[in-house]
């Protein structure tokens, strides 16, 4: 059976060769069956045009007027599915990744087309650090309303690695686009890690109303190594003890199932990082 075509969505802002690095693996294990849509940050480094010239990887970069920062990158998600959903393309899934991950075994698009929709969903805790800025959101707020969405029906979880039909994703995005205006981006005060939030307790409501077809039989793919704080100043992934290393690769594959696609979060900034290229080799034996 001929796998459907999957869109890759992602949010990018530093250093065009980790962006590289991390398209190469993906191509790696989903070759032609999957395209990439990036959003370039304005107020990054990154110059979109160049990752538009990286041979057979199929990309859509661009910037936009929607402002991401390191908290919040969900406005560039939006630009990413309105510039989707209004291709001349057809695809069947939209997959969410991160420019921290690496896929360590499996196809992916084989991986989304097998099961459809997966996502994490766990209740949120009022420990989170951003649970008071989710509770206090505005237009997360008016889109619970909107939908009749209950306080104990809101369900959080990380959703790089999580998957959708393309239709349930554009009914979706429509949501997001209505409620979730280009200026709410512009205020740092405002913002929070929206899509973890709002992605799953949307999703949910969905599916429940109109998709139960649609329900996830599977969580996303990636695993996320817990990352310790970072002193002032000090980007986390700079810090060894809180990139994934080889062991952690072979531990998490220990685990998983054989015919699972994983990915992993979190890989060293250093581009001759050991991990990274050993989960590319993993790909490419």
């Amino acid at each position: 059976m001929t796998s459907k075509r999957v869109a890759v969505l992602s949010c990018v802002s530093f250093n065009s060769q980790l962006v590289k690095r991390q398209l190469i693996n993906y191509q790696a294990s989903h070759g032609n069956q999957a395209k990439h849509f990036l959003h370039v940050a304005s107020d990054g480094d990154i110059d979109a045009q160049e990752l538009l010239s990286l041979g057979n990887i199929d990309v859509d970069a661009a910037t936009s007027s929607y402002r991401t920062s390191n908290l919040c990158n969900f406005g560039g998600q939006i630009a990413n599915s309105k510039r989707l959903l209004i291709s001349a393309e057809q695809f069947d899934y939209v997959y969410i990744h991160t420019d921290a991950d690496l896929i360590v075994q499996g196809n992916l698009a084989e991986y989304v087309n097998k099961y459809q929709c997966g996502f994490l969903k766990q209740k949120p805790s009022v420990n989170w650090p951003h649970y008071k800025k989710m509770m206090e959101d505005p237009c997360f707020s008016a889109l619970r309303d909107y939908l009749g969405i209950k306080p104990e029906e809101i369900i959080t979880g990380r959703q790089e690695g999580s998957f959708f039909p393309i239709e349930l994703w554009a009914e979706m995005t429509a949501l997001f686009e209505k409620f979730y205006h280009e200026e709410f981006f512009s205020n740092q005060a405002l913002l929070w890690p929206i899509e973890e939030g709002i992605v799953p307790t949307i999703a949910s409501k969905l599916i429940g109303n109109a998709y139960p077809d649609f329900a996830p039989k599977v969580k996303n793919i990636v695993v996320t190594k817990p990352l310790k704080p970072a002193p002032r100043g000090v980007n986390p992934r700079d810090i060894s003890e809180n990139c994934v290393n080889i062991e952690d690769i072979k531990q998490t594959l220990d685990i998983g199932s054989n015919d699972a696609c994983i990915a992993m979060k979190w890989f060293s900034r250093n581009l001759s990082d050991p991990a990274a290229k050993f989960a590319n080799e993993k790909l490419n034996p």
